[in-house]
């Protein structure tokens, strides 16, 4: 067990070397332990139900994220190749590619020349930095909430997002005594501009967000019960689970219920409130009360 620990115990080791003994077992055992929590999360809480797994994954995600940069290093790759990470799993592909082969040998050490009284800590621009990388931290998270909301969890993917921030956070306090390079109070002025524009069109967007969520929903309803036309008989007595297969995923934004499959049987329209497809021997209806982005209840669709 001492190739699963490790990682662990140098989870704070982002400078050093890691040889392919040391990765490649450790990541092929979180990607099982997480696809078996996943399927556990999915058999205790539903469809698109991430709990037991996303605890998880934060608590390997550090290890390994250090793991990852000190392979880099290892294989002669340039630890710059970790930001690939932001194109999601395309670009998690590449870099496990980048990762193989053996141990290549460092160069060796040369000391740096001594820094001038003017390289010192530069508060202006680290305090900027510090500000766009905790907003974009925060607003990762937001968007994880936010899709939750509507009914698509991703915190897998948000958490690689999430991954070069942190490194780019962790770089700066290790070498925080170094100056900053030419050209990055631009950089920086850039980001904090594009901060304040992402601030004040940010609930637009939301909005969109939600509003296309519940169109789709709309969509599904009319798809459902055209389905139910089709597959029933007037004067015949309905078999749901024949006229209706394969129920679409129900996602009520703004309303608190997760998304499922499930369709509730009543004798007549009895809103409960359940987040769930209401039959009342008739037709297909959305049992929740809550409103949707446009103000009407679901359940008067």
């Amino acid at each position: 067990m001492n190739w699963f620990i490790v990682p662990f115990r140098r989870f704070a080791d982002f400078s050093g070397r890691s040889a392919p003994a040391e990765f490649w077992p450790f990541a092929a055992a979180n990607a099982v332990i997480l696809c078996g929590l996943a399927a556990l999360d999915h058999a205790i809480y539903g469809r698109n139900a991430y709990k037991i797994s996303v605890i998880y994954f934060l608590l390997t995600l550090i290890p390994l994220f250090s793991l990852m940069l000190r392979r880099l290093r290892d294989a002669g790759r340039s630890e710059y190749f970790i930001f690939l990470l932001v194109t999601g799993f395309p670009g998690l592909g590449i870099l496990l590619l980048l990762m193989t082969g053996d141990s290549i040998p460092a160069a060796p050490a040369v000391p740096p020349p001594p820094a001038p009284e003017s390289a010192g800590l530069n508060l202006t621009k680290t305090a900027a930095a510090l500000f766009c990388y905790s907003v974009a931290l925060y607003w990762l998270y937001g968007l994880g909430q936010e899709l939750a909301r509507c009914g698509s969890p991703a915190w897998i993917q948000l958490g690689l997002m999430a991954a070069p921030p942190i490194y780019l956070l962790t770089r700066l306090y290790t070498k925080r005594h170094l100056p900053w390079p030419a050209g990055s109070g631009a950089v920086l002025t850039l980001c904090v501009s594009g901060i304040l524009l992402i601030a004040m069109t940010y609930p637009y967007f939301s909005g969109l967000l939600r509003k296309s969520t519940a169109a789709a929903t709309i969509a599904r309803l009319t798809t459902m019960r055209e389905t139910l036309r089709k597959n029933t008989d007037p004067g015949i007595p309905v078999d749901l689970k024949t006229a209706m297969p394969a129920p679409r995923e129900l996602k009520l934004p703004l309303s608190g219920h997760p998304p499922n499959a499930e369709i509730r049987v009543a004798t007549f329209t009895d809103i409960q409130d359940s987040g769930r497809w209401l039959y009342d021997g008739k037709n297909i209806y959305i049992d929740c009360t809550h409103m949707d982005p446009k103000g009407i209840p679901w359940s008067s669709y």
